[in-house]
């Protein structure tokens, strides 16, 4: 593990998903033991304001302040958190498990996917806050959102990957067609994804420890690429792991990855190569998020179910850490 990372009170289950607030200060941590976690992000650390759901927690953001936030997981409700007043405001619901959240401060709107293979925009400031329900064609995974684009990538299953423009998105009161459909670069299941800081595209990983780079132009779809990571030769065997977690950096466009070997990297997808390979962690990474300032990586480590080789007492571990060296860690080094 590294040095010199700032531990906090985990959660008692495995960690879903890690959100910073606006102005960098606090840090939401969604659980599959039924929770989210609010951390002031003062020294030395204080205990986590707790909120309990019905259900496991898959996924959590703020809104356009750190005292609003929305969440969702397996009870299929979308949850509106005040954390100044501590009430709860039900939006409504999908059909199944919420697996993916974001919200969009530039059109205050909040956009959820899940299995039931739809995609739902919200108004939150709506008497009635569903503006629309879009469908998809296989049960939606992941969503990330480029602002400098507006640009909304929706990863599904089957390789399915949508492109929608935030703002035709937002505006619509019934169904619309996305502004891209495409095939994902990797052959097996997506994991992770994370869109650019420039809004020109995105990386995904996949279950056996493969990344690719993809550009949301087609004029720039030959540049797209893909390349092995988290993989490691443990006693002559070839092992692969599953990316669980990849996030960039607000600042430098450089991004982290995440894997089930327990380890974070950090890569300049322009130049096509790792800046830095953080110590291993204990257990698997599963969540990973750059604060808005680009001064931290929040890092959620705990047991994945996808390496059956774990011990027990890895199965229990879960952790909650911030490094604070990422600004210049994700700085991209001066061509020579």
């Amino acid at each position: 593990m590294s040095t010199g990372d700032l531990t906090l009170q985990p959660p008692a289950d495995g960690i879903s998903s890690l959100t910073f607030s606006p102005d960098s200060t606090r840090l939401l941590v969604s659980s599959w033991d039924g929770t989210i976690q609010l951390h002031h992000l003062v020294a030395p650390p204080q205990p986590p304001v707790i909120f309990s759901h019905p259900a496991a927690v898959l996924t959590a953001t703020f809104g356009s302040s750190s005292t609003v936030a929305f969440s969702g997981g397996l009870d299929k409700r979308v949850r509106q958190w005040d954390f100044e007043t501590g009430q709860c405001r039900v939006l409504g619901k999908h059909n199944d498990t919420i697996s993916s959240i974001v919200w969009s401060p530039e059109y205050n709107v909040l956009i959820t996917t899940s299995w039931d293979s739809t995609l739902k925009v919200w108004d939150p400031s709506a008497e009635i806050p569903l503006r629309s329900t879009q469908p998809l064609p296989a049960r939606a995974y992941s969503l990330s959102y480029a602002p400098k684009s507006a640009r909304l990538l929706v990863s599904m299953a089957h390789r399915h990957v949508f492109v929608y423009d935030v703002a035709k998105l937002a505006a619509a009161n019934g169904e619309i067609s996305p502004s891209q459909e495409r095939e994902s670069a990797l052959k097996f299941l997506t994991r992770s994804i994370a869109t650019m800081v420039d809004g020109k595209g995105w990386a995904s990983g996949s279950i056996e420890g493969r990344i690719a780079v993809e550009y949301f132009d087609p004029a720039d779809q030959g540049s797209k690429y893909a390349f092995r990571a988290h993989r490691q030769n443990v006693d002559g065997v070839d092992c692969v792991y599953p990316i669980n977690a990849l996030a960039y950096h607000p600042t430098h466009n450089t991004f982290a990855s995440g894997g089930s070997d327990g380890c974070i990297s950090i890569w300049d997808h322009n130049a096509k190569k790792r800046m830095k390979l953080y110590s291993k962690y204990p257990t698997s990474i599963s969540a990973l998020a750059f604060s808005p300032d680009g001064s931290k990586l929040a890092i959620g480590a705990s047991y994945e179910h996808d390496n059956a080789i774990s011990k027990p007492e890895d199965q229990g571990r879960v952790m909650v850490l911030i490094k604070d060296t990422v600004m210049e860690d994700c700085k991209p080094k001066a061509k020579a």
